[in-house]
């Protein structure tokens, strides 16, 4: 008997001690590829150009560290807590987005982690490790981490909350209730849509913990349970609801983007349920796109809305919609679930294909998406045939097919429920291997196939996309916000000389022009620019700096007026009170700036 535990004492020692060596391993590879895409990225002109949400939330995390505490109502039209965490770190970097890239990389590092510590919560010690591994290669997890979007701390809270919900199933004490409760709601504060998935554990983890072989749980248990983790989530809601209730948009823990978005998607002029602005929105900036939908319902439904009642006018429009295309909504339901299990990243507020062409890593790893269908789909059968308490995990693939179905099926909104899919295609690698070594061959050719046909099935879906082209405008902005002017030039020059009339070019030539002073050929350039599109309220900035320069003030008084009538910036107010106090209008200008005080 000594005999024989000293040998397994020895053989547990090496066990762990091997464990622990894949364990650094990987989580060195991890943060290895992560820093190595972050060092490509800084050098990247995507960086230098965000896009429309992240300019959102970098106004937000500024107003957040340096202004009004995020306490107006142009940000209460999104999900709140990423503004807020981006505000904190700005505001102890003073200013400076490079430890918010670094913080996001570290989160999405720890998704890794908590792939480890749920297959040991699942006593898989090895299909986490897998799962884990399998991580290391997600490109799209390190293209998140170093944009100013909530996609890596959604993807790492579901990551999070399988394990922390397992755990709670084991030990289901009343502050491990509680504590678990207001991880949910600062969930629901981070996207609004988690709200499904606190629901859902709400439910299954009273439920499942009674199951746990050896519980003592009884059914007052449970339903203790249950209300210590409801309580939980009321606090951060409660929270929540005081700040929306301060800043008038009434006592609710939602957003007031809800009516909005719907209506984007079921409207008239989107049958096919797109991604997309109707044609009163002249910019897809979340904070125009708010403008445009307040003046719109205004003009609609009477002066007197508020934004709340804004949300609501649209939330009607979109289901009366939605009601009378009942067939067409439903179509578009099940298209969007067949673009969900398309490999390619479709692009949102940013293109995953352009941040490949800026990082080498992301342009070696292939897009992931179709062989974590393929394996992991498989995987996640198998976790939940051999531990039922498994089926927490599946929550947020229901929520996500949902999201998708009722809103967008593009790549943040996919890879937020991407966890998943990581861990079972762990779970699946490990049985292949366990197949292949036990000499099953038909476990294994049956696996083989059932992988081959998702991956097939993963290829199909994806012809049917349209994907849109390189964003060449970002890329060119970009690099002008970089200084390097004979980049964005030859970008720009790249996409004339296949098609000199593309919309956009006359802009960006007059910009060049601009920089070199060259004042005639720039008003040349933007009169062309203008004359394709008079919506966008820079390009009649820049009009104006032009004209003045050329000493045509009145004219430049004009177009810097009708920027300011687009999008009211106090940087168009402060110039048009230069422009008059240049001619000799000074009570004018003043009138301006009591305005801008205002």
């Amino acid at each position: 008997m000594t005999i024989s535990a000293t040998a397994h004492g020895a053989s547990g020692s090496s066990e762990a001690a091997h464990d622990r060596f894949w364990i650094w391993l990987i989580l060195i590879a991890v943060v290895l590829t992560r820093i190595a895409h972050l060092a490509f990225a800084l050098r990247s002109p995507l960086t230098f150009q965000i896009g429309p949400d992240e300019q959102y939330y970098l106004a937000f995390a500024r107003d957040v560290a340096f202004g009004s505490s995020g306490m107006t109502v142009e940000f209460a039209f999104m999900d709140p807590l990423y503004g807020y965490l981006l505000g904190l770190v700005l505001k102890m970097s003073g200013g400076s987005l490079f430890p918010a890239y670094l913080l996001q990389a570290l989160v999405d590092c720890s998704i890794a982690v908590a792939m480890i510590l749920t297959g040991r919560e699942l006593g898989m010690r090895r299909e986490g490790l897998a799962a884990a591994a399998v991580y290391v290669l997600v490109g799209p997890a390190m293209a998140f981490s170093t944009a100013l979007l909530k996609a890596t701390w959604v993807a790492a809270f579901v990551a999070w909350f399988g394990f922390f919900g397992l755990r709670l199933m084991r030990k289901p004490g009343w502050t491990g209730c509680i504590g678990f409760g207001v991880f949910c709601g600062l969930g629901i504060a981070l996207r609004s849509n988690l709200l499904l998935l606190a629901g859902a554990g709400l439910l299954l983890i009273p439920m499942l913990a009674a199951r746990v072989p050896g519980s003592t749980l009884t059914r007052s248990g449970t339903l203790r349970s249950a209300a210590l983790i409801f309580a939980g989530i009321c606090l951060p809601l409660l929270l929540l609801g005081w700040r929306n209730a301060h800043i008038g948009t009434g006592f609710n823990f939602v957003p007031t983007n809800g009516g909005v978005v719907l209506h984007q998607l079921y409207n008239d002029e989107n049958p096919r349920s797109l991604s997309g602005v109707p044609s009163f929105v002249p910019y897809a900036h979340p904070s125009e796109i708010l403008r445009a939908y307040t003046r719109e319902a205004k003009r609609r439904a009477g002066p007197d809305l508020d934004a709340r009642a804004v949300d609501r006018f649209w939330r009607q429009e979109a289901i009366t919609y939605g009601r009378a295309h009942l067939a067409q909504s439903v179509r578009n339901a099940f298209r969007k679930i067949g673009e969900f299990m398309a490999y390619p990243e479709v692009p949102n507020t940013r293109s995953y294909a352009d941040d490949r062409q800026f990082s080498p890593l992301l342009s070696w790893l292939p897009q992931p998406f179709g062989w974590l269908l393929a394996f992991g789909v498989p995987g996640i059968v198998l976790m939940v045939r051999r531990d039922e308490r498994s089926w927490l995990l599946v929550a947020p693939v229901a929520v996500g097919l949902v999201t998708v179905a009722i809103f967008f099926a593009e790549d943040r909104f996919r890879f937020g429920v991407i966890a998943p899919f990581v861990f079972g295609a762990g779970v699946y690698l490990v049985a292949l291997r366990r197949y292949f070594h036990s000499r099953r061959w038909r476990a294994l050719a049956a696996g083989t196939l059932v992988s081959a046909v998702l991956g097939f099935t993963s290829l199909v879906q994806a012809r049917h996309l349209d994907l849109p082209p390189s964003d060449w405008q970002r890329i060119a902005a970009g690099y002008v916000n970089m200084g390097d002017m004979l980049r964005a030039e030859r970008v720009v020059n790249t996409v004339a000389a296949k098609d000199p009339d593309t919309i956009g070019i006359s802009e960006f030539k007059g910009l060049f022009a601009l920089k070199r002073r060259d004042f005639e050929s720039a008003n040349h350039f933007y009169e062309r620019a203008l004359a394709q599109r008079t919506s966008r309220h820079e390009v009649w900035h820049n009009y104006s700096l032009a004209l003045e320069a050329l000493g045509w003030t009145d004219a430049a008084l004009v177009a810097e007026s009708r920027a300011y009538a687009l999008s009211p910036l106090p940087d168009y107010v402060t110039r048009m009170a230069a422009l008059l106090r240049s001619m000799n209008r000074e009570s004018e200008a003043q009138s301006l700036e009591k305005l801008l005080q205002a």
